[in-house]
């Protein structure tokens, strides 16, 4: 893409190449990346762009407290990690020829505005082999010479109109970077298909009623001295809130990682099958490529994996927490990850675990199980999140040869660190890993 001469835009120029990237597909479930670009795109284009910091935008723009720590947190760090990866996707693939692009410098969180001429550079390839030399001229050329050669151009057109067809049209929307070819196998790539199951734990939600409603649902006695009484949204006077029990409320965390498996299929030109993990039994993932997301308090097929693997999640007792634990023969070897909370309660450090193990199928072709855990759904997302980043499977592959391993191992398991801010991970990065030496399936 060729870059025109910098010049001064103008202040409309800039907010509508912001808005673009604003309504793009790339950013719709990404709200604070949005609040970001338009904080530091707005104080760029009122002269203040000396003024941004990483605490400016942790407190003005993503609503950190005002004692907020950019040592102790570095989900700004991470916010601006993703939006430089989300400005080139959208300038690669959901808006090629858009003319004033946004950049984001490493190492800065300041922007920076620069304009291109996408239609020149295209017009001048194109124009390289599709000229030819003029032939010698021929006095009064018989009909059915000037009809050859006009059938020949046409099929020249045909043939060229076709290929570009095949090259731009039906290609996928995205192209998948290599190294997802390496970690997730035959889940990825044209004709993959995988089948994403999502477990859900057991609920007690509410819901107003104003006539008594069916059974198994149970009124709640004074709301108003409840916490959660705020939360409520009662229509109006006589209407009662009741509990019932739901097992089909998946975890935010979870659903988020499903919607991030489900993307990463899909840009490598695979199909999904989406299925609550409840409606079939384990059988039915045999010969298979799975993806299941779930922790074992909820997950039937995760607890049974979990429990013949390195790392597996279980309730802390002394402290009240889950952890992820390593199963080990010496006690005082294992290693444990426990959440931590801040002064308000409030967790702001979770884990995820990633179980990856290889099946051998019949006529050599094998299958690929993942299992993606954590210590509540932000640890599952963060864990995900890790897992679906080509930076992230960077650092797994970098981590493997520094242990001078060389080739992805057919059975591993990943315990991810993840800071939280509320239900959504702001970071993640590799804490520790084991490679098995058989698949947990089998034993």
């Amino acid at each position: 893409m060729r870059t025109l001469p910098e010049h001064t835009l103008s202040s409309e120029e800039k907010q509508q190449a912001v808005e673009l990237v604003l309504r793009s597909q790339v950013l719709a479930r990404a709200d604070q990346l949005r609040k970001f670009l338009r904080y530091i795109c707005e104080m760029e284009d009122a002269g203040r762009a000396d003024e941004i910091t990483e605490y400016s935008i942790g407190t003005e723009a993503l609503g950190r407290p005002r004692d907020y720590s950019p040592a102790a947190d570095s989900g700004v760090r991470g916010r601006a990690h993703d939006l430089r990866q989300k400005l080139e996707q959208f300038y690669e693939v959901e808006n090629p020829h858009a003319k004033i692009r946004i950049g984001l410098r490493k190492g800065s969180y300041t922007p920076y505005f620069y304009e291109t001429n996408p239609a020149r550079e295209e017009a001048a390839s194109s124009s390289i082999s599709l000229v030819s030399p003029a032939p010698a001229p021929v006095l009064n050329p018989p009909a059915d010479s000037f009809f050859k050669r006009f059938g020949l151009n046409l099929l020249l057109v045909a043939v060229i109109i076709g290929l570009c067809a095949r090259l731009f049209l039906f290609q996928p929307p995205n192209r998948l970077d290599p190294i997802f070819d390496e970690f997730w196998g035959s889940m990825v790539g044209p004709g993959s298909d995988l089948l994403l199951c999502l477990a859900t734990p057991p609920s007690l939600l509410i819901k107003s009623y104003q006539e008594p409603p069916r059974k198994n649902t149970f009124k709640l006695i004074s709301p108003e001295n409840n916490p959660w009484s705020s939360l409520l949204r009662l229509p109006g006077a006589g209407w009662q809130p009741y509990m019932y029990f739901s097992g089909e409320s998946p975890l935010f965390g979870d659903a988020e990682s499903a919607v991030l498996a489900a993307q990463v299929v899909a840009a490598g030109g695979g199909s999904v099958d989406f299925l609550p993990e409840n409606t079939f039994r384990p059988a039915a993932l045999r010969n298979r490529n799975v993806l299941l997301v779930g922790s074992p308090s909820y997950s039937t097929y995760a607890a049974r994996i979990l429990s013949n693997t390195p790392f597996t999640i279980r309730e802390d007792s002394q402290i009240g927490e889950e952890v992820i634990q390593e199963r080990s023969s010496a006690p005082k070897n294992r290693q444990v990850f426990v959440p931590k909370r801040n002064e308000a309660g409030d967790l702001v450090l979770v884990y995820g675990l990633i179980t990856v193990f290889t099946n051998p199928g019949p006529s050599g072709r094998d299958s690929r199980t993942v299992i993606v855990s954590g210590v509540t759904g932000a640890g599952t997302s963060a864990g995900m999140h890790f897992f679906a980043s080509p930076n992230g499977l960077r650092t797994l592959r970098e981590r493997l040869r520094q242990d001078r391993v060389t080739a992805v191992p057919p059975a591993y398991q990943l315990v991810i660190k993840g800071s939280r801010d509320r239900a959504v991970p702001l970071s993640w990065e590799l804490a520790a890993y084991r490679i098995m030496q058989h698949s947990p399936a089998l034993e």
